[in-house]
């Protein structure tokens, strides 16, 4: 199965590079690929894996939905300064401050073994209980910050973790290329971020009714399994 995804990867990541007007990010030391289901079946069919969309289903409820899903590619030989930290819904859910709700799980997905100090997700642990107003201490890298946990993992391995969580991309000094998948989990009635919703064609291989709640095809408000039930 990895040697599948991983396929599928490759061929995303070369379409990707040959063609500058599709979406994503391309720093020297970080490069997104956008909407990464686009780009082949396989990739689009892990978005259900069993693995771990049952437990992300059981955390966040019945009315799931996709809010982004991406590639992430991570040379080795860049540079990161410690404003690399964040959480993803800090500045992005407005009028209420619910920084205790379980909004967002993202879960990452490692297509090859990536070391402490090759390029992996550094975390500290517990932040997504502070809300806002918790502001981290200056620091030159993003590894200086006091309590930093890195999620070392093994190709095929996959880890998720609270949208509140602040976390931030390590430095990859290693001698490898980190690639890491992307699949960003939230509510049915949060929109999905701009430049990852469905193209006509992924909508239409949406041939399920929780494949479509998790693209945003769905009623968002009809209940929690209003197509499933």
């Amino acid at each position: 199965e990895l040697a599948a995804v991983r396929r599928a990867a490759d061929e995303a990541e070369a379409a990707w590079r040959a063609d500058p007007s599709r979406p994503g990010c391309r720093l020297p030391e970080f490069l997104e690929i956008e909407a990464i289901m686009e780009y082949h079946p396989l990739l689009f069919d892990l978005v259900e894996h069993p693995g771990w969309f049952p437990k992300v289903r059981a955390l966040l409820g019945g009315g799931i939905g996709l809010v982004d899903h991406a590639c992430y590619v991570t040379p080795p030989g860049g540079r990161l300064d410690g404003g690399a930290w964040h959480s993803d819904l800090a500045g992005r859910v407005h009028g209420v401050d619910l920084p205790r709700s379980l909004l967002m799980i993202r879960v990452m997905v490692a297509l090859a073994d990536v070391p402490a100090d090759g390029g992996a997700t550094l975390v500290l642990p517990g932040s997504h209980r502070w809300g806002d107003e918790v502001v981290l201490p200056p620091v030159a890298t993003p590894e200086e910050m006091p309590g930093t946990v890195a999620l070392a993992c093994r190709a095929g391995d996959a880890y998720f973790f609270n949208g509140h969580l602040r976390h931030s991309p390590g430095t990859n000094r290693g001698a490898a290329v980190r690639r890491m998948l992307l699949y960003n989990y939230g509510h049915k009635w949060m929109r999905m971020w701009r430049g990852h919703e469905p193209s006509p064609r992924l909508a239409a291989a949406a041939r399920t009714p929780m494949r479509r709640q998790l693209l945003g095809l769905t009623p968002p408000y009809r209940g929690p399994d209003a197509e499933l039930g």
